[in-house]
């Protein structure tokens, strides 16, 4: 148990580091792009980046589905049956990057029709769609299944560390290409080339740590059966949350244009970064919590479980608090009134970012406990639900509708139907004291994002000085109000003690 959470605080302290870079490195990107080229280009980026996420859907989610797989030998210490499993992923993988690039192809002459109104002049769309298109591919051929063995084998740091190096080093050039030469094409051509470092600089490494780990053997018939059935499961997942991101940008650009586009994504890219934040949490702790799914009862993954949810959720309202008292304020100053939104809009991003955290820590114990096949229906149903909504919400409310028809959708089909299929299936024990703790914590999240925006009100002063303090102010308020709705319960104890242990093991070793 010690060595799990060991990895895992290491795997946390430096995702944390590669993720503040990788935050703080695009949004510069982007502030270049906007002052130096324009909102429409902008747009068109992100709608690119939406349309090949679409098109990665041909992963059908294998690269989870292997690293299940790979947890129960490397567990046991069966070197064959893990060479065989990478020589499969290495086979599957450049299949699939076939099937992206044919289908990619295949979607060019449809590009016009994704964007209402007109293009930035001088834009080449077909060349600039194939450098993303390139850049998506590339990485089906240049050993992403090596990177899969590091996540399995819970190097999840590695991965950290070499995605630190090569995003920053990507970015700076991008942003010297915009602000040297205004050039759309030579920041776009920086992406696959830096996707090509990444991969290798990963190959080599892992070679180095694992070199008796190789593409050698093949995998019997009921190990594949196994593996298929898991990731026709994943696919499923990742059809509806590939639905719940992409397609909204997709219908936007239809719809609204790369203007409304641009404003959207700039919210967007503010309540990811603080979704990237806490999604390292949880894949820090993936393999921790595969491991323990080997190893453990159900009953002491329950109370795992349990503990897990509640300081989970418990940050995702801290995170709220925040973003509700500082999100305004912060899009003013960086892009001005003319690209920021009503601040109702601003309130349904809050709430968008929260209601999607509801179903984080249920997706890791359904994919670590291999329950794919078991939730086949629910993303099925989750992602024609949302297409039909945003579709039907667009037309009436705009730019709302869309956000309306995500957290619709999120709170009645990923996080209420989920939890049901986990909690029948692995834990085989009636949902009740769940559900009454995640309402539990949304009020208490409620109440510390009112008292909070209500005190920030009071801040008159202006500037980067007032964000820092509505920063403290809502960090203080949200972090009192949420001690004052559990400190006497048992949870808050338990997860005190998970934590006073977790800070004891990292300062007993070196990171």
């Amino acid at each position: 148990m010690a060595s799990r959470r060991y990895n895992a605080v290491r795997n946390i302290v430096w995702a944390v580091i590669n993720k503040i870079f990788v935050i703080i490195m695009p949004f510069a990107a982007r502030t270049a792009m906007i002052y130096y080229l324009g909102v429409e280009y902008t747009g068109l980026g992100s709608l690119f980046t939406s349309v090949l996420t679409v098109l990665s859907l041909a992963e059908l989610g294998f690269s989870s589905a292997m690293v299940f797989s790979m947890y129960e030998p490397i567990n046991k210490g069966d070197r064959p049956k893990l060479c065989a499993l990478l020589s499969f992923y290495r086979l599957v993988y450049r299949v699939i990057g076939i099937a992206v690039l044919v289908v990619g192809v295949t979607l060019m002459p449809f590009l016009p029709s994704l964007i209402k109104g007109s293009v930035p002049g001088g834009i080449n769309i077909y060349f600039l769609y194939g450098v993303y298109l390139s850049n998506t591919v590339i990485g089906y051929f240049l050993y992403a299944y090596k990177v899969s063995l590091l996540t399995a084998y819970q190097r999840g740091d590695v991965v950290s560390k070499v995605g630190l190096v090569t995003s920053v080093g990507m970015y700076a050039f991008q942003i010297a290409a915009l602000v040297l030469t205004q050039n759309f094409y030579v920041y776009a051509v920086l992406l696959p080339l830096s996707t090509i470092v990444n991969n290798i600089v990963c190959n080599v490494l892992s070679n180095q740590l694992y070199p008796d780990i190789v593409c050698d053997g093949k995998l019997d018939r009921e190990t594949v059966r196994d593996i298929a059935k898991r990731v026709s499961g994943v696919f499923l997942y990742k059809l509806s949350s590939t639905t719940r991101t992409s397609f909204d940008s997709v219908v936007i650009s239809a719809f609204l244009g790369l203007s409304v586009l641009t404003q959207y994504q700039n919210y967007f890219m503010i309540v990811s970064s603080v979704s990237g934040m806490l999604a390292v949490v949880i894949n820090a702790i993936t393999a921790s919590v595969g491991d323990g799914i080997v190893s453990k009862s159900r009953d002491e993954n329950y109370e795992d479980f349990r503990v897990f949810v509640f300081l989970y959720m418990a940050i995702a309202a801290v995170c709220s608090s925040c973003l509700l008292c500082l999100i305004q304020p912060f899009m003013r100053i960086w892009v001005g009134s003319d690209l920021s939104i009503a601040d109702g809009l601003a309130a349904l991003f809050v709430l968008y970012f929260y209601v999607q955290t509801m179903g984080d820590i249920v997706y890791l114990y359904r994919t670590a406990a291999g329950l794919w096949w078991q939730d086949r229906i629910r993303p099925i149903i989750e992602s024609i639900a949302n297409v039909i909504l945003n579709l039907l919400f667009v037309q009436l409310w705009g730019f709302a509708g869309i956000l309306l028809a995500t957290i619709t959708t999120l709170v009645l089909i990923n996080f209420g139907w989920g939890a049901c299929i986990l909690f029948k299936h692995y834990f085989k024990r009636g949902i009740g004291d769940y559900l009454a703790l995640q309402a539990r914590q949304l009020i208490a999240m409620i109440a510390a994002c009112a008292v909070s925006y209500f005190i920030c009100g009071f801040i008159g002063v202006a500037g980067v000085p007032g964000l820092c303090l509505k920063l403290a102010c809502s960090l203080m308020l949200s972090l009192a109000v949420l001690w004052a709705f559990s400190f006497k319960s048992d949870l808050f104890s338990q997860s005190m003690d998970f934590m006073k242990g977790t800070l004891r093991l990292l300062s007993s070793k070196t990171v």
